[in-house]
């Protein structure tokens, strides 16, 4: 099958992607082109173009990038958690740290959070690979007993991710978003024991002892 006019005709090379990806954040997508990503890369603008094919499939291309590596990051990170509470715990305290990284980018240019920024352009897209994310990891937590057997795994997995994206997006209040201690006891008292004020720890020793 023959490339399109306005498709890639060759491999994009991981040095291409980049260059795509931070000039994305950088001028953001309006005054994106293929053009900056070359003076980025150090390369012709018509590698760009063999490569990337249209400025829209170059955009595309450098967001489901962003995207993809985002619940990469955040699926390793949870991953070194036992319950579901520690690991919504320690995305929250993930979400926290990226924000702060954000937050001290030089305002000279866009360059807006990348969690903003692919929230703006696919945000629907970023929901579902989540969500994705988060459905076996609640049913795990089911298995396990923490999480009730008539929770829906679905619903769940979408509640945990808008309270995830909450975090940076909404400013903080009476949790010192900045401190991943507190962040961190902030979600785990909450996430899954809810406002019933039932104590998670307590909860967490009990299904120890059966185990």
């Amino acid at each position: 099958m023959r490339a399109g006019p306005n498709q890639p005709t060759k491999a994009l090379s991981p040095v291409l992607l980049a260059a795509t990806t931070e000039t994305l954040r950088r001028l953001g997508p309006r005054r994106f082109s293929l053009t900056a990503v070359a003076e980025a890369a150090g390369v012709s603008r018509g590698t760009v173009h063999n490569a990337l094919g249209s400025r829209e499939n170059a955009i595309k291309t450098a967001l489901d990038h962003l995207a993809a590596a985002f619940v990469e990051t955040m699926a390793a990170e949870v991953e070194k958690s036992d319950t579901l509470a520690e690991k919504v715990s320690a995305a929250a305290v993930l979400i926290c740290a990226h924000r702060k990284g954000s937050d001290s980018v030089s305002p000279r240019s866009i360059n807006e959070s990348i969690l903003v920024l692919l929230l703006r352009n696919i945000g629907d897209d970023l929901m579902r690979r989540a969500i994705e994310l988060w459905k076996p990891l609640v049913k795990q937590a089911q298995s396990s007993g923490e999480v009730g057997a008539h929770v829906d795994p679905g619903r769940a997995s979408e509640w945990i991710v808008r309270v995830l994206l909450s975090f940076e997006l909404l400013p903080p209040m009476s949790v010192n978003l900045d401190s991943p201690r507190a962040v961190r006891r902030f979600v785990f008292e909450h996430v899954v024991a809810g406002l019933s004020g039932a104590d998670p720890t307590a909860s967490a020793k009990k299904r120890s002892t059966h185990d």
